[in-house]
């Protein structure tokens, strides 16, 4: 009768087991017992291998993980869960995908895997608005404007090429601003600030703490913007 794969495996470990076990017994000091413990351990994980791999079940299962987060608009299997998160959810995430399906205003959760040409800036800086004069943090950006139209036209007006330049969302310093505000700014108004926190009360969705430089952002957004 013909052995699967995994059967050979464990064979093989077995079999590998009578010499690993005499050699032991010339040059170990543990007792007879304990080296049982650990032949018996290696054959348990052995067997735990040739299920995890060797399974016709288990490649099937990683091939329709693969699919799934490839080949569909659910990107909730890209990310990894906030440790203290009772719910294990991304809030902010399902947030921007109800407020934002179309992902617009630097708000698409799908990650950012590709780093552009010409990106200067980074999530957890802070900048300034170098004509407006408030501060903010950045919290998302994207390549390319990737807003409405009638938003464009009535934003951007003459400065048509603003659009073509990367866009980021900001979380405004709420010291400066007597509301609270998200903005959606063009490259070449920004510029970086060092040494400055912002206050703003969204920031504990994007972000765990601000480590004296810049903020950290929080586990769901690291996997959002890998390269940053």
């Amino acid at each position: 009768m013909p052995l699967s794969g995994r059967d050979a495996v464990v064979l093989c470990v077995l079999v590998c087991c009578v010499p690993l076990q005499h050699w032991l017994t010339q040059h170990s000091s543990v007792t007879p017992d304990e080296r049982s413990a650990e032949v018996y351990r290696l054959v348990e994980y052995a067997r735990f291998v040739a299920q995890k791999w060797l399974s016709t079940a288990s490649w099937k299962d990683w091939l329709l993980s693969v699919q799934l987060k490839y080949t569909t608009n659910d990107y909730s299997h890209w990310y990894n869960l906030d440790d203290d998160d009772p719910e294990g959810e991304c809030p902010a995430v399902e947030v921007w995908n109800y407020l934002f399906p179309d992902g617009a205003f630097g708000m698409s959760p799908k990650p950012r895997n590709v780093r552009p040409e010409g990106m200067k800036w980074r999530i957890g800086q802070v900048v300034r608005h170098k004509i407006w004069g408030y501060k903010a943090v950045i919290f998302g950006w994207d390549p390319k404007t990737k807003a409405p139209e009638e938003w464009i036209q009535k934003m951007h007006r003459e400065n048509t090429h603003w659009r073509e330049q990367p866009n980021y969302a900001l979380l405004v310093d709420t010291d400066q601003k007597d509301i609270v505000q998200i903005t959606y700014v063009p490259q070449e108004n920004i510029s970086p600030v060092t040494n400055q926190e912002v206050h703003h009360p969204g920031l504990s969705r994007y972000f765990d703490y601000f480590d004296g430089a810049q903020y950290i952002p929080r586990p769901w957004l690291r996997a959002v913007y890998p390269r940053d």
